[in-house]
This record gives structure tokens, sequence and C-alpha cells, in this order.
């Protein structure tokens, strides 16, 4: 099973089509004819009605899972007047169904309506999905352009994608971001409004938020009125409520819940529920996402809904690059072919001020699935995708800390106008986030006020006059983890540095400077891994077939010792990894586990 539930290998177009009437819910027409899955028929006349009030020129759409292999069937539904007319695919190409099925409404008032449906649904199931980019549908008498998306690996796109486009358009900055953190903590979240389509279309831009994460817990996009109890699920859940239930289901849905109201741009959760997940994110992220999301939504506020293209998807996904930094320095050999991940270095690796966060971030289901996914990459099983690519970026820069802000600076800032580009830093500080809470727990239209500090007590105050972007000036930047914690691997690896820690010293004579490297950054046997900031082990038995690597003489008068050696202290020995990690021991001959990979090639 994939981590996204989509199935990799489709062999048409969709599965199904089918008419229902509205009154009595029953199907008046499928194609193909002999189609019999029961539980797909089952589930579509569930979820094209989710309410008992009739529905009328409505759009939206659905997802159902599979009992057998818990993958994804989506449904795209449009209600006339008398019927509801539903296509069922594996396919999630909302925009393509979403054409089609307003091409069969304007076909109901000619003659040959049947015929030219006919037409249509035979090309669609005769041939296999076709490739993305622009596809001409040639169906006898219906002709139709229609864009094919990258459902595998492109990121959506505003506003060629419909679903994030009406998603951007009902939710402020603020609830943004907090929705975002919310879907990293893996909370319990509802969705709430009074248009099918808004709610689907919201759901559907939600769970991409995380990319290239997946949501793995209860997914509803629209809860039917028949599955209401599912709000009381005692479990982390996205589900998209129509507000014509809101009544009903206060009573069942409990305490910690964070809801998004679509149709007023607001938000309500408990305050200390937000207070607990946004305070675990730096202030310097919040700070710079803030920022990216502010100058996002003034695109849209300018109606230059062209120059945001995938940016938005991108900025969440480069900020989750910022959070997470370096995964691949803490992975290990299992034998020849496979890695492990070991958690606990990987925890270490980060800078103190993300490790509770990120402590945090290792219990969630849908990062443990975005590691096992990691190292079907490293192993050559999948293919890279844009978050490979931005995270090697990332270190490429040498400049770790500034990165997302520099990224930001670059991609979404320079698209504005100079009289709009401003950066609001502090846009949504930890502090102003949860006096909103606390003023009637909503999060709605963003103040023109700024929170500062003073003495102790939280003073409200005028924000700085707006500084024009081609005014603005960089700040000096941090220095990069990885000179900071001897325990993070620096950007890039040469081919000399990655011999010696390969082993292969002879095809090399190593450098003093060299050497320092290996000694300060070599991952070795876990074993002999000490805890940040502090001088790692050299205490490693040679192997016969080895020649060691030579070691620099101790300190004298003429030579000052380096920042990293500490003479006459030994490392501390740390235990033995916890079995759910590392339970397994590489056979004689093989990578011993624990043993070093190379950090810029997946090969």
């Amino acid at each position: 099973m994939t981590i996204s539930r989509i199935r990799e290998a489709v062999s048409r177009t969709f599965e199904c089509y089918i008419e229902f009437n509205s009154q009595s819910k029953e199907v008046i027409k499928k194609y193909p004819a002999d189609y019999d899955n029961t539980e797909t028929l089952r589930n579509a006349a569930s979820f094209c009605f989710p309410l008992s009030a009739k529905l009328s020129n409505q759009y939206f759409s659905f997802t159902t899972t599979n009992s057998l292999e818990s993958l994804f069937t989506f449904g795209f539904c449009y209600h006339e007047e008398n019927s509801a007319l539903c296509f069922i695919s594996y396919l999630p190409w909302f925009d393509f169904f979403h054409q089609i099925l307003m091409t069969i409404k304007n076909l109901r008032n000619i003659e040959q309506y049947k015929d030219s449906l006919l037409d249509i649904l035979n090309s669609l199931y005769n041939q296999p999905p076709p490739a993305p980019g622009p596809f001409s549908l040639d169906a006898k008498s219906i002709k139709c352009n229609l864009q094919i998306p990258n459902h595998i690996s492109g990121l959506p796109s505003v506003p060629e994608q419909r679903n994030n486009t009406k998603f951007l358009e009902c939710i402020t900055g603020k609830c943004l971001f907090t929705l975002y953190i919310a879907l990293l903590n893996e909370r319990r979240i509802l969705l709430m409004s009074s248009s099918l389509d808004n709610l689907s279309a919201g759901v559907y831009a939600a769970r991409d938020l995380i990319y290239p994460m997946y949501w793995q817990h209860v997914f509803i996009p629209v809860l039917p009125e028949s599955l209401l109890e599912y709000v009381a699920a005692p479990m982390p859940l996205l589900i998209g409520l129509h507000r014509s239930l809101r009544d009903r289901a206060q009573s069942l849905w409990g305490e910690e819940i964070v809801i998004v109201d679509l149709d007023n741009n607001e938000m309500l959760a408990p305050p200390s529920l937000i207070s607990e997940d946004i305070k675990l994110v730096p202030q310097s992220i919040r700070n710079s996402l803030g920022d990216g999301i502010n100058g996002i939504k003034k695109l849209m506020e300018t109606e230059q809904y062209h120059k945001i293209g995938p940016r938005l998807s991108k900025l969440f996904c480069v900020t989750l690059v910022a959070l997470v930094g370096n995964y691949r320095g803490s992975c290990r050999f299992q034998n020849s072919k496979t890695f492990l991940f070991d958690s606990d270095h990987f925890l270490e690796s980060r800078p103190q001020s993300l490790q509770d966060f990120i402590a945090k971030l290792l219990r969630c289901q849908h990062f443990t699935e975005f590691i096992e996914e990691r190292l079907q990459i490293l192993q050559g099983k999948k293919q890279r995708d844009i978050y490979e690519e931005l995270s090697l970026e990332y270190y490429n820069t040498g400049n770790t800390k500034n990165y997302l802000k520099s990224w930001i600076n670059d991609e979404i800032m320079k698209e504005l106008n100079p009289e709009l580009a401003m950066l609001k830093t502090g846009a949504f500080a930890f502090q102003d986030l949860i006096q909103d809470f606390n003023r009637g727990t909503t999060i709605s239209t963003p103040k023109h006020v700024q929170a500062t500090v003073v003495q102790g007590s939280l003073h409200r105050t005028a924000p700085p006059k707006p500084i024009p972007f081609h005014q603005y000036k960089h700040t000096i930047p941090d220095l990069p983890d990885f000179l900071l914690d001897p325990t993070i691997p620096p950007p890039t690896i040469d081919d000399k540095i990655f011999n010696l820690l390969i082993g292969n010293y002879d095809k090399i004579t190593p450098s003093n400077h060299q050497e320092d490297f290996i000694r300060t950054h070599s991952l070795v046997s876990r074993s002999s891994i000490s805890r940040p900031h502090r001088p790692i082990s050299r205490a490693k038995t040679a192997s016969p077939n080895k020649q060691q690597v030579p070691t620099r003489p101790s300190p004298t008068p003429s030579m000052p010792a380096s920042n990293n050696s500490r003479p006459n202290q030994q490392a501390p020995i740390r235990p033995n990894p916890p079995v759910s990690l590392l339970n397994e021991r590489s056979t004689p001959g093989q990578p011993a586990v624990g043993e070093l990979i190379s950090l810029d090639d997946d090969k």
C-alpha cells in the first residue's frame, strides 16, 4: 500500500458512471451496465446524498476507502434538479471530472444527448488514463480540451487546481497557519461550510498542506448525515461537516477539536490546544511562514492568481524541510541493500529549539510513513520528489537557518509590487494568536496591531510603517547548524571525504583538516555516537581488511588544540538502541548496522 493511499497502477480513467434519481435515490443509469461492485455502489449511494434535504445545482467530491486494500476510491458528483450524476474513479482528478460533468450537464438540452453521453463514456472508458498535460477529448460529436494533472509528483497549483483556489479564498492567513500546525500535530479537525463544493475542496486542499506527508487517519471530505457519530471518534480526524449538521454534531465532537469555519473565515479551538502546538515551533520559523502566507494572500487580494502557481504548496514543503532538516544523516545500513532510521540520533541532531517539536512529530503516524517512503527513495525503489530536491538545496546553501526566509524573499516577495511587499515579521506571533483565542476563541481577520512584551506584561502597539521590498536589506545570516552542532552533517561531502567515511583510505592521503572533519562528523557505529555538543568517541576495532585512519599527534605548545578535542576526557558511551529501531545485526561481509551512508547520493 502506498502512503498516499492512491493506486499507482490504474488501467482506466474511471470505473463506473452512475445516475441516481434524486427522490428515490435509486440507480436509473449505469455504465458499464454490468458493473457489479456492490461495496462501491452502496458507498456511492450514501455519499452522493450526504444530507436528508434535497440538493440542486451542487458539485462536490468524496472519498471512500477500500475495505481490503485500504486504498482510496474517489467520487465526483453533480446534483441537478431531479437527478445526481456521479463518476467513480481511482484517480484524484478533481478538475478533470468537474469539466466532464459540466459538459454532460450542458448536453442535457440537445436531442442527441444519449448518443453524445455514450460517446464520451466510451471514449474515456476504453482507453488507458492519458499522460499528464493537455488532453483533447474527441468523442465523435463532442470535442473538449482538458488538462490532465500529475497527481503522483506534481504540486497543487493556483488557480489551475480549483480545490486549492477555492480553499485559499475561504480562509484567512492566520487560520491557514494554525491549521497547518494542527495537521502536523495530528489533531481532530473539522472543516465546516454551507456549501458542499467549498467543503470538499477545503478538506482535500487541507490534506495537501503537509505534502510530502499524507494524512493517515479518519478522512471524510463530506460527512454523510448517517455517519455523524464519526465526529466523536477519539482519534485524529479530518472531516468536512455541512453547517446544517452543526447543532447535532456539537454534542458529539468533545473538547479537543479544531474547527475551521469556511463561511465566516474563522477558527474555533480551545486556547490551550493551540498554545501547546504553536509554542513548539521556533519563533523564526513562525515569522517566516507568516510572511510567506501574507505574501500569497496579498497576491490573491490584488487578483494576481497567475503569480501564485505552486508557490503555496512549495511554501509549506520548504517549511517542512526547515523543520525536519536532514533525515539522511540518521539513516544506517541494515544490510547491503536496506537502511534503518535512527530516531534517537535524528532527535539529537536537530537544534535545541526544535527538539520538543521533533519529539512529538516522531510519534505521529504520518511522519513514520514519511520516513518509510524516504528510505525507499534512498534504496532506489522510488524516484526523488520535490522534497528531496529542496532538502539538498537547503543544505547546499550553507545557510540553513535563514533558508526559509531567503526562499520566501526570492520566490514570493519578489512577485509583489514594491508598495505591497512588506516583511511583516511577527504577523503570526505566538502571543498574538493566543490572545485571539482568549478573546472569544476565534481567529478572524488579522488585526493591524503588533504584540510586544514589556517588563513581563503584554502591550499592544501600532505596527511599524510598511517597508518597500526594494529597500529591505537582509540581516547578517546566522551560522549554519552543522557548525554549531557536531552531530549534524555538513551541506556536501566531496569524493575524498566520502572515501574516508566509507573506509577507502588506500585511495587518498587525508590531510589534517579532513582528519578533523572525520573526527568531528563521522557517524560510526551507534555504540560510539556521543550526545550533541560533545566529542565523538574514536574507539572502534579496526577491520583486518581496512587500513586505520592515521591520527594526528597530541597537541604541543607549538600546536594549539582543536576546539573539538578535550584531553583526558572520555566521551560517554550511549546505551544500546531500542529493539524497535535497530533490531537486526548484519551478517559477516555486509556493512555494519549503523555504518554511514552518503548524504548526497541516493544510489
